[in-house]
């Protein structure tokens, strides 16, 4: 086994450079650009580091220092762990010449770049922070356009506020569309109004489609595009929800970006003294009064499946520091004073421009009113901001991260359009199809066959009779003499055709017309009012409409839809091959076979009797189908529902772990070993049933309390927990259970498994058409556009070229990450689902492309490196690390495939968990999700499986004791057992703690020190996770951001423990994007880099560029990514880098959005792709070699 490559490590401190020219765990490389080619430079663990060219230019000659204890330790840990002398492949070495770095290291060179690119606006923000505003206006001018009113009272109209820092706040009449009403503004010396020409002028209608000169000009004379002597200034905008404010800026739609910045006081509150979603709802719930306010809380705690009485939130102290995010609130926090006064806002909610014409001087001072107290809030946080954030990097990210930009063309209108015709068009098929069901349905009232169906027989089957009203005597004679007539008509023998009827028949009566006219007699004996539907049984007559006279009126079950409880029966849905049920108390659920003790007689029944033997066939049926496809208990791989994106993964973990019970009695959660409290529905079992069992299928139940002769109920399982109702099958929590088989329609015929299929291809248009629809869309004018797109080649005279601002707010939660309701949470397209294609529907215009990257399992490294910086200083120095760095999916040596072969999951699933863990979450929350990926694990099997889990990469838990107890030990002579670190087990802990006890009965004694994790693969990494989110003020390690003031230990104490952890990995990975930010700024200005930032989705930035600079962009992007984790390695003491990690996989350069630049993304609403209905080619994704190949590893032109 190669130890250290050759080199004997004598002396306990090493500085040298790990050079290898060939390895018995390697193959030779070949190099890129460069001289060195021979030596690919390793570190002691056979991790590949930088090119010797790229060291040198990133760490200044500083050369990596290894310990030979940490060496040892490190190849220790990685052999327990089965990793150590697994082959790894070499890379091509890399070799650039870097563009001139400033200062004496990275971090430096970092700070510099940020420095130069925020003065302008930190000044701007300096001066509206030391400024006292002029005295508000008394009376606003109703004018259109911009007017300023300067201190001394007068008002003058101007193009545009000209000043380089704002404060600024609009008002839409929401009623009369997307176009902005009114807006005030105000700078440190001159207060500003603007009015809109629909507020001031009265017409009868104007245009939907806003253009610029609808909006408010901050930079441009009106009807131009350009700002005086053609130069943009450096501005400063701040808001409270500014991203709101900036999508009605006329100049912010340009598709050259113009210098102004936004800063959010929503966004630097969040960063100051934000709350998790949790702590939201306990804040709001302690302001309501304690009484309501514990209540408030006890309700969500029941909710989060809590078997406590009271909160067990220990201290409230965060309250008092904290807010939620609504200006009101924001201001009380930071200023004080009486309350804001919120009501003139519904005006502009609820009214018409009418009413705001008729309060226009009310509704100007509104608005005036928020605008100095954003000021006041902003004059409060800056300073607060720039201690608790104190590296430039965050405050130029936080401005370059508010100007997000979405080009999209005519293609636009064409996908909403198409995607609400095959919406309709579904949802036409659908109905159609429900009704069939319903028709089909009433044919079990012949001969009581509804009383054997596994899913109708409990419907409501009675009948109304036909009612006709009494015949009276004179009329009852006369219709007896006719009906004595035609019988003595002979009938026409119907063996023989007789031929056309003869001239005489036709004169002389017919049968059949005598019969005809019997049955119009009757009319006159139909009751006068006209009955519902008589015949039919009682469900189906609440499905049609009553029949009248209108257009609208259609036969039928006209009524029926996905949401009425008996829609899943109708289509006969099951679970496992179970028929589904209802019960009012727990919801949807499915009905079990087989039980016994419970059984009654037809006789003995006073209601409808459930057909058990039927219920007992379809099992029956389903098993013998799928005995050969499915062995029982299989764990399904994941459709794309469960494939969730890293920012689902912490909802997901919010969710289910937000109320784990984190207090622990001195240290150590006491638990009563392996005891679970009962569950709640053998709690409420009824006493004479509460023990049958169903001894051949786990689920959630069996909920006895629901009595059905011969079966048993066991819920549907919810994602929120079991103690939940499902209140409908169809929801789109069941999407992947409805992909997999487990929820499926069971009976013949192709209705109801049709509308099945609908339903899920609905879902995703149902669930977010409205806030598509709603996105503004603003379209340039020709003259609008930069020369070079309107003088292409490909410019369509006919098309329509325009953007989308999306409204991100820079810091939306507690972790500083961005958040916008439709961009930032779309999903990729599926071949399934309706208007899946949006994030392809953003298009460059002619002349520019799109580049972007993912950063590759960006949060899994951060938080490898910080174990790693912890454990011994050294890449991939734990198994964590190592398998991040080096682990290869087809060797089942990466992180998700060891823990999937652990589990027995699928990788897919494993990936879930692996970041939930990351993200802080406990055993519970593995548990649980478990029992939600697989619904047939009982919760015996999902513990031991989760506890497998944690007990291999979290490890188990130990305890340092206190100086109080190293001397308890010593001076009562106790044995203990110890780990090479001192470390001893909860027994041991347990055991020390009972003695002293014996011998000090009189005295408690805190013997209990620090705790740590031990023996897992991710052990190391939480501790450091865990010391960094125990310290006294904890900070992110690289740019050194402060956790939120309502989450700090002082506030908090030891509560929201798994939040805190969460916070560490993703707030280091929000500082990982601003420096991507700050770098790619620098390069595009530094290298005449045309192009501008667009959007950043959790882990992956896409920019904006001019064609003819697009491969340039993309190795400034590669460029930047290697500088990025660098500054990490850097911050953390490590000055190497693997070269594993340095590079972007690949960089998309593409003309749309899309995960991969080759999707074509097939939907039922764009079922030809995007190359045949768009005509959009396939982009390229291009690695380092490629794009130094094309660009011969330089920047310049």
């Amino acid at each position: 086994m190669l130890h250290v490559l050759r080199c004997p490590l004598q002396r306990s401190l090493i500085s040298l450079q790990w050079i290898c020219l060939r390895s018995p765990f390697s193959t030779k490389p070949h190099s890129v650009q460069g001289e060195d080619s021979t030596e690919t430079r390793l570190n002691p663990l056979n991790i590949q580091m930088l090119s010797k060219n790229l060291h040198k230019q990133i760490f200044r000659g500083l050369q990596p220092e290894y310990r030979e204890e940490d060496v040892e330790r490190s190849i220790g840990h990685l052999q327990k762990h089965q990793l150590w002398g697994k082959e790894t492949s070499l890379l091509p070495d890399v070799e650039l010449k870097l563009p001139q770095m400033y200062g004496k290291n990275i971090d430096e060179h970092f700070r510099v770049l940020a420095e130069n690119q925020s003065l302008p606006y930190l000044d701007a923000a300096t001066k509206l922070h030391q400024a006292e505003l002029p005295p508000m206006p008394q009376k606003w001018s109703w004018e259109v356009g911009w007017t300023r009113y300067k201190p001394n009272g007068e008002s003058q109209k101007v193009d545009f506020p000209d000043e380089s820092a704002l404060v600024f706040d609009v008002e839409v009449c929401v009623t009369e569309g997307q176009c902005p009403t009114l807006a005030v503004a105000v700078s440190p010396t001159n207060w500003y109004s603007w009015c809109s020409k629909r507020l001031i002028e009265e017409r009868y209608s104007w245009s939907n489609q806003l253009t610029l000169a609808d909006l408010i000009p901050l930079e441009t004379p009106v009807n131009s595009a350009y700002p005086p002597k053609g130069k943009w200034k450096n501005r400063l905008i701040v808001g409270h929800n500014v991203s709101f404010d900036r999508s009605f800026i006329k100049e912010q739609y340009l598709l050259k970006g113009s210098k102004v910045r936004f800063m959010d006081t929503m966004s630097l509150h969040m960063s100051i003294s934000g709350l998790t979603g949790f702590q939201r709802t306990l804040w709001m719930a302690s302001k309501l009064g304690k009484r309501r306010g514990l209540q408030e809380v006890k309700e969500h705690i029941k909710k989060a499946g809590q078997k406590r009485e009271g909160p067990m939130i220990g201290s409230w102290d965060w309250v008092n520091i904290s807010s939620i995010n609504n200006l009101a609130d924001v201001h009380a926090l930071y200023v004080g004073g009486p309350p804001l006064q919120k009501e003139a806002r519904e005006t502009f909610v609820k009214g018409s421009m009418m009413d705001v014409r008729n309060n226009f001087q009310e509704l100007m001072q509104y608005c005036a009113m928020d605008v100095q107290a954003t000021h006041q809030v902003f004059t409060e946080q800056l300073p607060l901001f720039m201690e608790r954030c104190p590296h430039p990097v965050t405050f130029a990210g936080m401005l370059e991260m508010g100007v997000s930009y979405l080009p999209v063309n005519q293609n636009w209108d064409r996908y909403l359009e198409d995607s609400q015709d095959i919406y309709e068009e579904l949802q036409r098929e659908l109905k159609k199809s429900l009704m069939t069901l319903a028709d089909d349905a009433c044919q079990l009232l012949q001969d009581d066959r509804y009383k054997e169906d596994p899913w109708l027989w409990d419907l409501e089957w009675d009948v109304q009779e036909f009612k006709q009203k009494k015949v009276a005597a004179s009329k009852k004679k006369q219709l007896k003499k006719a009906a004595e007539a035609q019988v003595a008509t002979p009938l026409p023998d119907w063996e023989e055709d007789p031929g056309p009827p003869s001239e005489e028949d036709m004169a002389g009566s017919c049968p059949s017309r005598l019969a005809v006219e019997k049955l119009k007699e009757t009319v006159n004996r139909l009751p006068k009012r006209r009955q519902h539907l008589p015949g039919h049984p009682a469900w189906y007559r609440k499905l049609c409409e009553k029949m009248s006279e209108e257009d609208s009126w259609s036969p039928g079950a006209s009524l029926i839809s996905l949401q009425m409880r008996l829609t899943p029966k109708l289509m006969g849905l099951t679970w496992d091959g179970f028929p589904l049920h209802y019960t009012e108390k727990h919801g949807w659920g499915y009905l079990v076979p087989g039980r016994r003790d419970n059984l009654i007689s037809q006789e003995e029944s006073t209601g409808p009797v459930c057909p058990h033997r039927a219920i007992e066939s379809v099992h029956r049926e389903y098993c013998e189908q799928n005995s050969k496809e499915q062995p029982e208990y299989l764990d399904f791989n994941p459709s794309d529902d469960l494939m969730l994106t890293d920012s689902a993964v912490w909802a997901k973990v919010e969710e289910l772990s937000s109320f784990e019970s984190l207090t622990e009695q001195n240290g150590v959660r006491m638990m009563k070993n392996g005891q679970r409290t009962k569950s709640t529905q053998q709690q409420s079992q009824d006493p004479n049933h509460q023990n049958s069992q169903c001894h051949y299928h786990h689920g959630n139940g069996p909920y006895n309390d629901v009595d059905i002769p011969g079966c048993w109920f066991f819920k549907l399982p919810h994602k929120d927990g079991n103690h939940n109702n499902v209140g409908s099958p169809f929801s789109k929590d069941f999407l992947a259970k409805m992909e997999d088989g487990t929820l499926r329609a069971g009976r013949d015929g192709t209705n109801a498994t049709r509308a099945l299929e609908i339903n899920k291809m609905m879902s995703f248009w149902r669930n977010a058409h409205k806030r598509i629809s709603s996105q503004m869309v603003l379209w340039l004018r020709k003259g609008e556009l930069p020369r070079i797109v309107s003088r292409h080649k490909e410019f369509n005279e006919e098309g329509q070229y325009g953007a989308i601002l999306p409204q991100v707010i820079t810091a939306g939660t507690v972790t500083r990450r961005a958040v916008e309701p439709t961009w930032l949470t779309a999903s990729n397209a599926r071949r399934d689902r309706v208007g899946s294609e949006l994030k392809a529907m953003v298009q460059v215009p002619p002349g520019y492309h799109l580049v972007g990257a993912d950063v590759d399992s960006q949060e899994l490294w951060i938080a490898a490196v910080l174990g790693e910086a912890h454990f011994a200083g050294m890449h991939g120095s734990t198994a964590f690390g190592w398998m991040t760095l080096q682990g290869k999916k087809s060797q089942g040596t990466d992180l998700h495939s060891r823990t999937a072969d652990t589990v027995g999951i699928s990788r897919e699933h494993a990936k879930v968990f692996n970041y939930g863990r990351i993200y802080g979450a406990g055993q519970p929350f593995a548990e649980r999700l478990l029992m939600q990926f697989n619904h047939r694990l009982s919760q015996t099997e999902a513990a031991s499986k989760a506890r497998q889990m944690y007990a291999l990469t979290k490890g188990i838990r130990r305890y340092n004791l206190s100086e109080e107890g190293e001397w308890l030990v010593d001076e009562l002579g106790i044995e203990v057992e110890r780990e090479e670190n001192g470390s001893i087990s909860l027994q041991e802990l347990r055991r020390i703690s009972k003695l002293a006890s014996k011998c000090y009965r009189q005295k408690r004694w805190d013997i209990l020190g620090k705790r740590l994790w031990a023996g897992g693969t991710e052990s190391d990494m939480f501790n450091k996770l865990e010391s960094i989110a125990h310290s006294a003020e904890p900070a992110t390690p690289v740019l050194g951001c402060r956790i939120s003031r309502a989450l700090e230990p002082k506030a908090v104490k030891d509560e929201f423990i798994t939040s805190r952890v969460n916070w560490v990995v993703q707030s280091s990975a929000v500082d990982y994007l601003h420096l991507i930010l700050v770098a790619m700024k620098w390069l595009f200005e530094e290298h005449q880099i045309d192009g501008r930032f667009c959007i950043s989705i959790h882990d992956e930035v896409r920019y904006l560029v001019r064609s003819e600079d697009r491969y340039r962009a993309a190795l400034a992007l590669q460029i930047t990514n290697l500088l990025t984790r660098s500054a990490f390695a850097h911050a953390l003491g490590m000055q190497d880098l693997p070269q594993s990690v340095a590079f972007f996989s690949a960089v998309d350069i593409d003309q749309c959005l899309r995960k991969e630049v080759t999707m074509d993304c097939v939907t039922p609403s764009n079922p030809t792709g995007l190359e045949r209905r768009y005509g959009l080619l396939p982009g390229e994704a291009l690695d380092i070699y490629e794009i130094i190949n094309v660009t011969k590893g330089s920047l310049n032109k």
